[in-house]
């Protein structure tokens, strides 16, 4: 079905013929059609669509300055909000302290200001040091350091009823601990941990000592460098840990308390004489009991009872 009603197409198809007739007669007489001829012609056949401007074209340019205003705000608050605030934690210290310099201080004027001599509350202030007088006794005599009291002696073998036993026991004293050195080849026989019927007595007399105080008593069992390794100990550590074990155990059954001891296996980490002769490695093989007599600041006066009591040991 035609969408163009018949007259309709009729007289488009008659004004078509009459184009082409026209067209047909111009071109046999060489007349050719003026400008304004064809735009009339033109008009006729096309018809022009009017194309309404957009009355709301102008919103877009409105919308375009407040974003611009918008825009300037934002940037406006934080320059504002970086002028108020404290220097950044970024800051290097030369800036910083630049920076504090010259914001906390007064500019200065060309003349030296005088400090401020405002005196300090008594509340604030601490009282002021008595000076010391002539019969004011000192406040605490036994109380001082430990490096400006006298060397303490080591206490003879003798006075300890340690002399019959010679070289194989050693008695060495400081500020801070007091040592018993004992040759193993007294205590214990080649190999062994078990005390020797010698090594027992030994290890008694050590115990009257060591019960006349309260002091911390560390039982270190030391070797020479030669390997050893059998059924019973796998190495040197084993070896001198048993056998600091075995000293430990005799000072228990001796009355010494146990809170009090500790055993301690060095093998030959801790030697104290060179292991090229023998000598040398009879030395490291030992055993020691070294007592705690003072803390790192103890006083003076602790120590000295100390080395007194053990002293006046029978």
């Amino acid at each position: 079905m035609s969408l163009i009603s018949p007259s309709l197409a009729q007289r488009i198809e008659q004004a078509r013929q009459a184009q082409l007739r026209a067209q047909k007669a111009a071109d046999n007489s060489g007349w050719r059609p003026s400008q304004t001829d064809r735009k009339d012609r033109y008009a006729r056949w096309h018809v022009e669509e009017t194309v309404e401007q957009d009355a709301e074209n102008w919103l877009l340019s409105y919308l375009d300055l407040i974003t611009l205003l918008l825009a300037m705000l934002v940037v406006m608050l934080a320059v504002a909000r970086l002028h108020g605030q404290a220097p950044a934690a970024s800051d290097t210290p030369v800036e910083l302290v630049g920076t504090l310099a010259t914001s906390g201080l007064p500019k200065y004027d060309g003349e030296y200001a005088e400090f401020d001599t405002t005196p300090i509350p008594a509340s604030w202030a601490e009282p002021p040091a008595e000076a010391p007088t002539a019969e004011a006794p000192a406040a605490d005599e036994g109380v001082k350091v430990a490096d400006a009291a006298p060397p303490l002696k080591a206490p003879s073998k003798e006075s300890l009823g340690l002399g019959d036993l010679g070289k194989s026991v050693d008695v060495i004293i400081n500020e801070q601990s007091v040592s018993f050195r004992i040759s193993n080849e007294l205590l214990f026989a080649s190999g062994q941990a078990t005390l020797s019927p010698a090594g027992l007595d030994v290890i008694k007399r050590l115990a009257a000592i060591l019960t006349k105080n309260e002091y911390q008593v560390s039982v270190e069992g030391h070797s020479d460098p030669v390997p050893i390794q059998t059924r019973q100990f796998a190495s040197n550590w084993e070896l001198s840990s048993s056998r600091a074990t075995s000293v430990l155990r005799e000072l228990v059954r001796d009355g010494v308390s146990a809170q009090r001891l500790r055993a301690v296996g060095y093998a030959e980490t801790r030697p104290i004489e060179s292991n090229d002769t023998p000598a040398g490695r009879a030395a490291n093989r030992r055993v020691e009991l070294i007592m705690d007599i003072a803390p790192k600041q103890a006083p003076v006066q602790e120590a000295q009872a100390a080395v007194k009591a053990v002293a006046k040991a029978p």
